[in-house]
Order: C-alpha cells, then sequence, then structure tokens
C-alpha cells in the first residue's frame, strides 16, 4: 500500500547555469512507507548459514498454522512465505525457468542453487559487494538474479546475485560475455570503473556547439534520382532510391502518400539510414521524446507526455552532459556503448514532464515493480537515486577535469 518517496537532493552547480531542484509534481507520498535508502546491515556469516539451512529444511507445520486457522487471508500468507529466505528461493527459481522457457532457453536453476550462492557470495551483491536486502519484498537493494552471459538462460555457473539497483536490461545482446562492454549491463569491472570515469572531462564547449547544431532541423534536398522511372519494369520489380538496385515489392515498405504507395527507400536502405540518424545527437533526442510519448500512452495512469526536444536538450546542458545520479559523461548517441543517455523520471507515477524528468546513464534505469500495483507495504524500489550511488561511490564532486570555459 506504501511506496518509499525518492528523496531528490540539490544538484551541483552546472557552468554558467544553476541546476534547480525538481518540484514534487503531484507525488503520492501517502502511498509510500519512509525508509532510508541506505543498504541493509551485513549478516554474520555464522547466521547465515543457519538462514539457508532452515531454508532447505523448514520446520513442519504445527496445528493452527494455516490460513483459515490464523485468520490470514490467502494473499497475506503468500507474502509472508515471499518474505522468508525459502519463498524467495523457490518462487525466484520457478519464475526463472518460466522466463527461460517462455524465451526458449535452457536453465538448469533450482531453489537450492539460489541458496548455494546465497552462502558462497555470503549475503553481498556480486558486483558491487554491497549486502542485500533477502527477506522484505519491494525494498532497496533486494537480491536479484543475473545472468552473466545474457544469450543463455539461467543455467548453473552463468548466474550470481546481485542487489536489483545493478539488474538492468541490455540493450546489445552481442556484447562480449562477461564484460558488460558496449551494453547497459553492469558487471564487477563496470561498478569498478564509475569512481575514474566520472573524474574524466566534458568539453563543455563541444557539447555547446553539438547542442546548437541538435536544434536545427537539417534541410533534405530532393535528388534528380527521385523524378526518374522506379518501377515497376517487366518483372515486376521496383527500383530503390538510395541503393538503386531493382527488388520485389515486398522490399518496400508500404506509403499512403507516395504515388505509387511504396517508400522511396528500400528496408534495408531505410533501416540503415534510421540506425546512422540515431547515431547522431538529434536523432537519438528525436527517437528518446518519441518513446517517450508512446510510453506515456500506454500507461494510462500517466497522461501524455509534455516532454519535447528542446527540453532534453536544456537538460543536456544543465546537466553539464552527466548522468544526474552519478556523474558520468554520457554518451549521447543510440551506441553501442557504454553509459549511453537515457531519460528518467523522477517520479514515476507522473508522467514525462520537464520538472520531472532528468538525463542518466542506462546503466542507472532499473525498472520499479512496485510502481501503481503493489498490494503490500513497499518500503524501497530498485530505482537509483543521487544518494544511492553517493552510497556505492561516494558523493559526486562537480567540476572536476571539466573544461569550464564556455564562449558565447
Amino acid at each position: 500500500m506504501k511506496r518509499i518517496p525518492i528523496s531528490i537532493s540539490w544538484h551541483p552547480l552546472w557552468p554558467r547555469q544553476t541546476w534547480r531542484l525538481p518540484q514534487a509534481v503531484g507525488r503520492k507520498t501517502s502511498t509510500f512507507t519512509v525508509c532510508h535508502d541506505k543498504p541493509p546491515s551485513r549478516i554474520c556469516y555464522a547466521d547465515l548459514t543457519r538462514m539457508v539451512e532452515e531454508a532447505r529444511h523448514p520446520l513442519k507445520r504445527g496445528p493452527g498454522t494455516c490460513c483459515r486457522q490464523t485468520g490470514f487471508s490467502k494473499a497475506d500468507c503468500g507474502y509472508r512465505y515471499r518474505s522468508t529466505l525459502r519463498g524467495w528461493s523457490y518462487i525466484a527459481a520457478a519464475r526463472a525457468i518460466g522466463r527461460d522457457k517462455q524465451k526458449g532457453r535452457q536453465s538448469d536453476v533450482d531453489m537450492d542453487h539460489l541458496l548455494d550462492l546465497v552462502l558462497e557470495q555470503e549475503g553481498l551483491c556480486a558486483y558491487s559487494g554491497i549486502p542485500m536486502e533477502l527477506l522484505i519484498p519491494n525494498s532497496h537493494w533486494g537480491v536479484s538474479i543475473e545472468r552473466i552471459d545474457t544469450q543463455l538462460g539461467y543455467m548453473k555457473g552463468n548466474c550470481c546475485l546481485i542487489a536489483a539497483e545493478f539488474n538492468t536490461t541490455v540493450r546489445n545482446p552481442r556484447h562480449e560475455a562477461g564484460t558488460s562492454c558496449g551494453s547497459a549491463q553492469w558487471s564487477r569491472q563496470k561498478v569498478q570503473r564509475v569512481a575514474h570515469v566520472r573524474t574524466e572531462q566534458v568539453q563543455l564547449h563541444s557539447l555547446q556547439e553539438d547542442i546548437a547544431a541538435a536544434r536545427l532541423r537539417p534541410v533534405r534536398s530532393q535528388t534528380a534520382s527521385s523524378q526518374d522511372f522506379r518501377g515497376p519494369d517487366s518483372a515486376g520489380n521496383w527500383r530503390c532510391g538510395r541503393c538503386g538496385n531493382w527488388l520485389e515489392m515486398d522490399q518496400f515498405a508500404k506509403r499512403t502518400a507516395s504515388k505509387n504507395g511504396l517508400q522511396y527507400h528500400c528496408k534495408k536502405c531505410g533501416s540503415d539510414f534510421c540506425s546512422a540518424v540515431r547515431q547522431t545527437l538529434r536523432g537519438h533526442v528525436l527517437d528518446m521524446v518519441r518513446n517517450a510519448r508512446h510510453r506515456a500512452t500506454k500507461h494510462p495512469l500517466c497522461g501524455s507526455s509534455l516532454l519535447n526536444t528542446d527540453d532534453v536538450l536544456e537538460m543536456l546542458w544543465l546537466q553539464g552532459g552527466r548522468c544526474y545520479y552519478s556523474g558520468v559523461p554520457l554518451h549521447c548517441a543510440a551506441g553501442p556503448a557504454d553509459w549511453v543517455w537515457s531519460i528518467e523520471r523522477l517520479d514515476n507515477s507522473v508522467t514525462y514532464t520537464r520538472e520531472n524528468c532528468v538525463l542518466i546513464a542506462r546503466e542507472f534505469q532499473t525498472a520499479d515493480q512496485s510502481r501503481n500495483k503493489a498490494k503490500f507495504p513497499v518500503f524501497g524500489t530498485a530505482q537509483w537515486s543521487i544518494s544511492k550511488a553517493a552510497h556505492i561511490w561516494g558523493p559526486y564532486v562537480p567540476g572536476v577535469g571539466d573544461d569550464c570555459e564556455v564562449h558565447k
């Protein structure tokens, strides 16, 4: 019923600009349980061993322990079960197997293997080394299963336990297994790199020029080849206006505004062109704004997106080209690359607005599983914050190494 409010602290002053504290836009603070976002205390190995053994061999139920006799509903009993180490390991293994079955992957993890990992890792996150929350559902730093190689399923040897804050969606499945290079996936090495990466220099003068260029709409010239004969030829093929190849009709997307009902270029050329555009600052901004509008329309509780391209570019400048949570320099293109930028809503119950959005690296964009659907108390979420990043890497010191000379 209750959710934890995400604390927002003052962001450092960026060159010649002042970052204002985003206002609380329609925050549903009445649905939160007030709780700090510090990692839990570490459980000593002896107590952890006892907890694991009890989870493997639970005590037999005595008289008066079923739902009817205790007066608890079936849902309440299920929540109490999920709040035990045995309940978590059983449900997590079942869900992992279900996801692999749905994706057509092989899986052999079970409850005992997850309990072995808890004991092997001593209750600590495999990537960051911080203690994980093992018993309280819907909490900060909750335990989560990670596939080291995302091309494989939940197999023994391919899984580890991490804090849910480090469980991100992999955008580029072709990266080298176990390295997380070129994707949003975390690894032990990437966690260790953050402290160094966020001290790297950001060329603010170049950033200013890139933002100015991204605000300009490119002029598309009409080539003479578009007036040439495109088809169909005697075999029923059509000529692509980009590559010039004669292809079958199904190789062209439909376009009702066109005289012949087909796109000017073939599907492959169109895909290559869109990929090239998304590698530019303007192209990726337009893509992110379009995706934000689509997600807002898809989720009826949020309302329509009120974010536009100028808002995103303004945020990029005010944040000095850095991640709002961690301070790492953002890669302002589609990737594949590390620290690719993304739009983040500070309050997930509110739509995309200028006051409710910041720019972060995709590594810090995690799912809020409790959003608008939690039936039981929510003590925290996997969503990052400035304070959470400070717990892992220490407070970010602004201006270190940045080129602060900005010419107007």
